[in-house]
């Protein structure tokens, strides 16, 4: 974790944290939603256009370990106006012990997500997909750099990861006539919640973990042919849908209680936000990344190399090529054991074809190992949902393709397993 490269968005993330220490310290939660206009790098943009989870996580770590706001960088974190060397100069790089500790926090939601993703495993195959899984999530070298650093994609993972583990438990428990469920429902409420709060880009998990289980009860509805579960009623596909709008309502009014910046008028100030992330694409595309906006075609390669053949990408901003202890700290994590599995254009391509497999392994009949239509419903409602998302980014930053990895992965070590272990001819038991 100490060895991770330094990121820029670190010290921004790190510099938020000031809220816990506004609400918890100086109880002062009045001054935590905001109105327009929203200056650039300005606390009420910073607060509007990030989540709460990885704020308010960093300032409980850092009043455990004895640090106070004063040990905080100047706003607004980081300042990308300036060079490395300049934001150095002027203090906008955290301390190492300030940096040790909002990392911590991170890993400890990166080590929950590796958790989650047995989970996930376990239902597509068992134990032998479980392991190798979760073994292929944790050791890839793109989700361990950004799990190790104070960013907010470790708890977008975590949560976006329990999210889908959720939506898979809820489907296959109600695919075997299962009723009530109402802890498993609070779970995907408060899940789905922490997803959004965590990262507004976790509607890939949300609405694939939703979309899911809504399509799955169609199914049941409709069923193709004979199934050793009972047929759902019209009856029961309508309260499911009930039951699905008031976890999304329930999961929206969480989403505005965590977030204080949108608790002064939540309609407009969503509004806001949708017009400040756009500003901020703009920015991106006109300005920080000569490479943007991707055309299609470029975008499907992302989809297929980023996952497993593309190196690992320590910034985006071309000048931090020019910052000498960024490449000597790049240098030394690269020499480290702990980097992760190295990223090598053959393994690559074998893992994207396997993760085809994979992919055919669930969606063809004759060729599908499990004995629940529903998990694999779930599961292609997720992938669909995440290419979807990435189809329609015209940012080619690795973090963005970070979602896709987990599924990636899953599919991958389903398809591994579809060639090693020769498939059962009778369907396992329940």
């Amino acid at each position: 974790m100490k060895l991770a490269p330094f990121h820029g968005d670190e010290a921004m993330h790190i510099y938020t944290s000031r809220d816990y220490t506004t609400v918890f310290i100086e109880n002062n939660l009045q001054s935590l939603p905001v109105n327009p206009p929203y200056d650039i790098d300005s606390d009420p943009r910073l607060r509007l256009l990030n989540g709460s989870v990885m704020r308010y996580s960093v300032g409980f770590a850092m009043q455990l370990a004895g640090l106070t706001a004063g040990d905080l960088p100047p706003r607004p974190g980081w300042d990308w106006g300036l060079h490395y060397a300049d934001n150095i100069a002027t203090g906008h790089r955290p301390t190492e012990t300030l940096l040790t500790v909002a990392r911590s926090v991170a890993v400890f939601y990166f080590a929950i997500s590796i958790i989650a993703m047995f989970g996930i495993g376990w239902q597509f195959g068992g134990r032998w997909v479980a392991y190798l899984a979760s073994a292929f999530y944790t050791l890839n070298p793109i989700i361990l750099l950004n799990g190790r650093r104070a960013l907010v994609e470790s708890a977008l993972l975590c949560f976006g990861l329990l999210t889908i583990y959720v939506a898979l438990q809820i489907a296959r428990k109600r695919e075997q006539g299962g009723k009530g469920l109402w802890g498993w429902w609070a779970a995907l409420i408060i899940c789905a919640a922490l997803t959004l709060v965590s990262k507004y880009s976790g509607t890939i998990f949300v609405a694939g973990a939703f979309g899911g289980i809504f399509i799955a009860e169609i199914f049941r509805t409709f069923p193709r042919k004979q199934s050793q579960f009972p047929p759902l009623t019209l009856n029961g596909l309508i309260a499911s849908t009930l039951k699905l709008t008031a976890s999304g309502l329930l999961m929206l009014a969480l989403v505005v209680a965590l977030s204080p910046a949108l608790w002064n008028d939540p309609v407009s100030r969503v509004q806001d936000l949708t017009q400040m992330l756009q500003e901020q694409v703009e920015i991106v595309v006109s300005i920080l990344s000569p490479e943007a906006p991707t055309t299609l075609p470029q975008r499907v390669e992302g989809i297929l190399t980023q996952p497993f053949m593309t190196p690992v990408a320590y910034f985006e901003q071309a000048s931090w090529a020019e910052a000498e202890p960024i490449a000597q700290e790049i240098t030394a994590y690269n020499t480290s054991p702990l980097g992760g599995l190295p990223v090598d254009t053959s393994t690559g391509a074998v893992l994207t074809v396997l993760a085809g497999i994979g992919l055919l392994t669930v969606v063809v009949p004759q060729l599908r190992l499990y004995p629940s239509n529903a998990l694999v419903v779930v599961l292609i409602m997720w992938l669909l949902v995440t290419f979807a998302n990435l189809l329609i980014n015209p940012l080619p930053w690795q973090r963005y393709y970070l979602p896709e990895i987990p599924i990636m992965t899953l599919l991958a070590t389903v398809g591994t397993v579809r060639l090693i272990l020769r498939p059962r001819r009778k369907r396992p038991a329940q």
